[in-house]
């Protein structure tokens, strides 16, 4: 095997081990905050979803390719239903900061003022049928 194939397999190699690291960190951290209080949530938005009984909160970026086809399905859940925030961290950072997330989309589950659940990527089909507005 020559040494340039060597040094690009080594590179590619290194690159993949550290996206999948990095993946593995982002969801053990997402999956610590299951049981969570809520922190005190900035602006009128954070105080909507403090007082949600019983919410749903996702956060998706206008740049991020898997949020273009999940964030115009809860956006219109959203509307239908005010327990279910589409927040666009573009526009509301402080309250993706303030929640820890770290990668779009990422979906809270909350309940009682606590961080019930958590999905990093696509969320489950459980969690889109109760999207649904027919449900």
């Amino acid at each position: 095997m020559s040494t340039l194939l060597t040094v690009i397999l080594v590179v590619v190699g290194g690159f993949v081990a550290l996206m999948v690291g990095l993946n593995l960190f982002i969801r053990a951290k997402a999956k610590a905050m299951r049981g969570q209080e809520l922190p005190k949530l900035p602006g009128r938005l954070g105080e909507s979803i403090g007082r949600s009984k019983k919410g749903l909160v996702y956060f998706f970026s206008p740049s991020c390719a898997a949020c273009r086809t999940l964030t115009p399905v809860v956006q219109k859940a959203a509307k239908a239903n005010k327990n279910v925030f589409a927040v666009d961290v573009t526009q509301h950072l402080e309250l993706a900061r303030a929640l820890k997330i770290l990668a779009t989309p990422s979906t809270l589950e909350v309940e009682e003022g606590r961080v019930v659940d958590v999905h990093v990527g696509m969320l489950p089909r459980s969690v889109m049928e109760r999207l649904s507005p027919s449900t």
